[in-house]
């Protein structure tokens, strides 16, 4: 007991309480950032910079088809893996459904010529890219065509993608951007698509990017498509499988 009549313990809480209140704002700065600072035009710009300096990445692209979509007859891609460079080459495996049936699919792409291995034979062929299976993909020059011009941006906050800190930004993106990046898009069916992109917070690096919206008159208007990338700022060297 003290000279006030207070327990020692109970005013030693009383200082350690009023000590953390004090530090609490200057920890929320120091330690996360003001997030009401966070404008989503500059970190866009920023990603765009520093993506157009790497030397290539990993990807992962896929289709979520909604339950109730229904099955289409033609050739269905369902996820697409592989590498691409920074001058836009790339080789990657398709796997998909044609007419019902799931097939694999290697594709690889050199500037304006893809080469097809077709998934009985496993031979390969060379065709122009707007006649392969998955049209002209523009993965890398795609994903920064969105940075410079999607629109009606907003900052969504800050999330985990992949074990890295990112900013999630969201906004819309026009038909023909979403054309550059996944190739078979039917323009006027889905005239803005609304894309969710996350970017590292510590190096500018788009990890994420997903995309909303039928692009062909067939798809269900509940189809989504995401790009995740990895092994950023890698380069892989492709050849010409013939």
């Amino acid at each position: 007991m003290n000279d006030r009549g207070y327990p020692v313990h109970c005013r030693v809480i009383l200082v350690v309480t009023v000590l953390l209140a004090l530090a609490l704002p200057t920890c929320l700065l120091a330690c996360g950032g003001d997030e009401a600072d966070v404008d989503p035009r500059e970190v866009l710009a920023s990603a765009s910079a520093r993506m157009k300096e790497i030397k290539g990445f990993h990807f992962v692209y896929e289709v979520h088809q909604p339950e109730s979509a229904k099955p289409g007859g033609g050739l269905e891609i369902a996820r697409m893996t592989g590498d691409i460079n920074a001058a836009g080459d790339m080789v990657s495996t398709v796997d998909a459904t044609y007419a019902g049936l799931p097939v694999t699919v290697g594709i690889v792409a050199l500037g304006d010529t893809y080469y097809i291995q077709d998934p009985i034979s496993q031979k390969w062929l060379s065709v122009p890219a707007a006649e392969s299976p998955v049209g002209k993909l523009s993965l890398g020059a795609g994903t920064i065509r969105i940075l410079d011009r999607i629109t009606g941006v907003s900052y969504e906050g800050r999330e985990n993608k992949g074990g890295v800190k990112t900013y999630h930004i969201a906004g819309q993106t026009a038909d023909e951007e979403v054309k550059a990046i996944a190739g078979l898009v039917d323009l006027g069916v889905t005239e803005s698509f609304h894309t969710d992109i996350w970017i590292g917070v510590d190096d500018s690096l788009v990890y994420e990017v997903d995309i909303a919206g039928a692009a062909t008159a067939n798809e269900d208007p509940k189809v989504w498509r995401s790009i995740v990338l990895s092994d950023l700022d890698t380069h892989v060297d492709v050849e010409a499988p013939l």
